[in-house]
């Protein structure tokens, strides 16, 4: 983490999902070997702790997460992903894998739950993040919002188990980071607008940090970012 981490238009979303996934690796307690799918710079490694062989695989030009360095990619995506959308793995090469704000991105969804789960191994895990409540990003690349309903059924389509679906967000923070963002890209348009969005930018991280303790007011209904803690089966299914 940096101190830009800290000072980030993202810090509030980013901080609540970070609490939500460490919450998820509670429930799950995973160790063993994992795959980071989409990993970027692998920005949520350390809350892994019992993992002991933490790979990742991203596209050779993939974004970078300037808030946060843990490392980079051990795998590139083949030159003929995007075709298929078929892993570079055999049948259950990991113990667990993972895929932290990717699903949105992923323009077949039921082959990433399905492949996520052909490259684990049965009893291991399978976590999830996506943003729901949340402004368009990474366009054209920004194709999807699921609620917990679809993910779930998505998730038995693939043969994988729905065991808890997290929410982050509330009224509060969901409000805080569409406007936090909105001057952030306001700032982005240079000229003039970058001076000005520093101006007026102090009060909007202020209220990042205040809207903090307000994160589980009506989250149940209004979510900024899921998190999902799926199983693949031990025993696979007749």
């Amino acid at each position: 983490m940096r101190l830009r981490f800290l000072l980030s238009p993202f810090f509030l979303s980013r901080t609540l999902l970070r609490r939500t996934i460490r919450e998820a690796v509670a429930l799950a307690n995973p160790n063993g070997s994992l795959i980071d799918i989409g990993c970027g710079q692998k920005p949520h490694r350390d809350l892994f702790p019992e993992i002991q062989t933490y790979h990742g695989i991203d596209f050779k030009s993939y974004s970078a997460n300037k808030d946060f360095q843990s490392g980079g990619p051990d795998f590139a995506f083949p030159d003929d992903y995007t075709a298929s959308w078929r892993l570079p793995f055999e049948n259950g090469s990991y113990d667990h894998s993972v895929a932290f704000e990717v699903a949105e991105h992923h323009p077949q969804p039921a082959i990433l739950l399905s492949e996520m789960a052909r490259v684990t191994r049965p009893g291991g895990f399978v976590l999830l993040s996506w943003p729901f409540i949340f402004p368009l990003h990474e366009e054209p690349h920004d194709h999807f919002r699921y609620t917990h309903h679809q993910m779930s059924q998505l998730a038995k389509n693939a043969g994988l188990i729905p065991l808890r679906f997290l929410k982050t967000g509330g009224v509060f923070p969901c409000v805080v980071t569409l406007l936090t963002h909105h001057v952030a890209v306001f700032h982005d348009r240079g000229g003039w607008r970058k001076w000005v969005g520093l101006v007026l930018y102090p009060p909007f991280l202020a209220l990042q940090y205040l809207a903090l303790p307000f994160s589980k007011i009506a989250s149940d209904t209004t979510v900024l970012t899921y998190v999902a803690v799926l199983q693949k089966p031990r025993v696979p299914s007749q």
